[in-house]
């Protein structure tokens, strides 16, 4: 077993519909809160970028949920 988490890779085909962004969002928030214990139980740069790629994503997901709101 290792103390790491895999690394977050964007899916290949956007989420189109807001139902779809909004499940996007709860998974891409669950793989943020497992970098984050993977980094607290081993810090390393590489855990702490696992965790700013996790950030990026749910941040882009978001914008994404916003952009399609208005």
């Amino acid at each position: 077993m290792t103390d790491t988490v895999r690394s977050t890779e964007r899916p290949q085909t956007a989420p189109s519909s807001t139902e779809e962004i909004d499940l996007a969002i709860a998974v891409a928030a669950v793989a943020v809160g497992a970098a984050r214990r993977a980094e607290e139980r081993c810090p390393s740069g590489e855990n702490a970028q696992r965790v700013a790629d996790a950030v990026a994503a749910v941040d882009a997901l978001l914008d994404r949920r916003l952009a399609a709101a208005a």
